[in-house]
């Protein structure tokens, strides 16, 4: 979509809509040459009030495979937790055949303790716990889409597979590519040094990912592994005709979403991402983003929280700047 070689994926508007907005914004963002389009997966909305209609990750992304002929689509990211990953290797096979081959796979350790805890699932600590279960999936889910036959013996996980396998295999050779998402220094990157095709993290500034890129490149011990993962970053974007009117949505966002004084662990996380926020004119934006790309990132997926507004031109604005 760019000049250069960074990626842009837009992060669909799953809560506080319905399914028809979602794909109807996937359509425009294909429309407009985005790269990418994303899909979170929670049971409850992470933005706000928990009880927000929120659309479930891998249903509505399959629609959005349907309705979509050529970006990209994947998952930002999928909690490892919520799914036994022999399901989990069937739906995404699933997924990249209905969109002839263009899923990405995003997985990470799960974060959210209160959607766990509602919903009837384990949050184990410390998190090292839950990062050793994903470390655990992705080798199941590699050894699933490339064997005949795959078994596992679960040593994280309390999972035994006897000659499992998932047929059809995915579209893609070998595999769907597999994002891991999360900035944890001594498990996540270096799983991710051993096991992925994409690492994600948000909430930093463009300093910040170098210094994580560093130690994901000494993770991997030698150039050729580290060039191999794609780099992303996660950011919400505020982006208006001037710059103050860019500045009154990101105001108006935080007024609406965040409290004066963050208590939650989703409320910190949230804060984080408004306050490293690109925001201003299609230019200004565009600026940011390649200071993303000069440190080393070489994709990002956006979340526009405008996108689901149809008097909005977010979406369009950024699209004729990035593509110029």
């Amino acid at each position: 979509m760019t000049e250069s070689d960074l990626d842009v994926g837009i992060i669909l508007p799953q809560y506080g809509t319905d399914v028809g907005t979602v794909r109807d914004t996937a359509l425009e963002a294909e429309r407009l040459g985005y790269d990418a389009v994303w899909l979170e997966d929670h049971f409850q909305s992470w933005i706000g009030e928990p009880r927000r209609t929120t659309q479930e990750c891998w249903t509505t992304l399959s629609a959005v495979a349907e309705a979509t002929d050529r970006v990209r689509l994947g998952t930002l990211v999928t909690s490892q937790s919520y799914r036994h990953p022999a399901l989990l290797a069937k739906m995404a096979a699933t997924v990249d055949h209905v969109s002839d081959g263009r899923l990405e796979l995003g997985l990470g350790a799960g974060w959210y303790a209160d959607e766990y805890d509602r919903f009837g699932y384990e949050f184990r600590e410390p998190p090292a716990e839950r990062l050793r279960r994903l470390a655990e999936t992705v080798e199941i889910l590699q050894g699933l889409w490339t064997s005949e036959t795959y078994s596992h013996e679960g040593e994280h996980l309390e999972i035994d597979l006897a000659g499992a396998f998932c047929e059809p295999k995915p579209v893609q050779d070998p595999h769907p590519p597999i994002w891991i998402g999360g900035g944890g220094e001594d498990f996540t990157l270096r799983y991710t040094a051993e096991l992925a095709d994409g690492w994600n993290y948000g909430t930093l500034e463009p300093e910040g990912f170098a210094e994580k890129l560093d130690v994901l490149r000494a993770h991997c011990g030698d150039e050729d592994r580290y060039d191999e993962i794609r780099k992303s970053a996660e950011l919400f974007v505020f982006v208006g005709e001037t710059s103050e009117a860019a500045e009154t949505k990101r105001e108006a966002f935080r007024d609406a979403f965040l409290p004066d004084e963050p208590s939650e662990p989703r409320e910190f996380f949230l804060a984080g991402y408004v306050e490293t926020a690109p925001t201003g004119t299609p230019a200004a934006v565009r600026e940011r983003l390649s200071e993303y790309a000069a440190v080393g990132i070489e994709e990002v997926m956006l979340a526009i929280p405008d996108a689901a507004d149809g008097e909005d031109d977010s979406l369009a604005l950024l699209a004729d700047e990035l593509a110029g």
